[in-house]
């Protein structure tokens, strides 16, 4: 039995959830390095899978955050999104614990990099999103053991 999905965020959801990413994208690399500094911090056994350079890793998590904030109106996109997320991160065997660490330490940089810009609207929003997307990762993530 899967977990049920919360409801769509509202429009003035994501408006605060782009508001928010727009405003840290000029801090993007500073972003970035403390997400996986947080998420290292939470998870200090996964930090071997990273190696030393990471570049590209940063670069990606950009991606996929620019990819979900304009995926988070639409529930097709969204769980496109969640599939392809599942799908790359299939060899890591990821548990949801990590997925929530994650999304904490997205949470965590947002706050670090946009101080008081970082309303608690905005903080509100982007948990209300990831309370969203992350069962939608657990789901595909269940559809892709059973080979469904």
């Amino acid at each position: 039995m899967s977990d049920p999905i919360p409801p769509p965020l509202t429009p003035d959801q994501i408006a605060l959830i782009e508001i928010s990413f727009a405003r840290v994208l000029r801090s993007k690399a500073e972003l970035a390095g403390r997400v996986y500094e947080r998420f290292f911090d939470l998870e200090p056994d996964v930090r071997p899978l990273f190696g030393d350079d990471l570049s590209q890793q940063r670069a990606k998590i950009m991606r996929a955050l620019s990819f979900t904030v304009r995926a988070m109106s639409s529930d097709e996109d969204l769980a496109r999104m969640a599939d392809g997320l599942a799908r790359s991160h299939r060899k890591f065997y990821l548990q949801p614990g990590q997925l929530e660490h994650m999304a904490e330490a997205i949470l965590s940089a947002f706050g670090d990099c946009l101080g008081a810009a970082f309303t608690p609207a905005m903080q509100d929003s982007w948990q209300a999103a990831f309370g969203r997307f992350l069962p939608m990762i657990a789901a595909a993530q269940r559809r892709l053991e059973e080979g469904v």
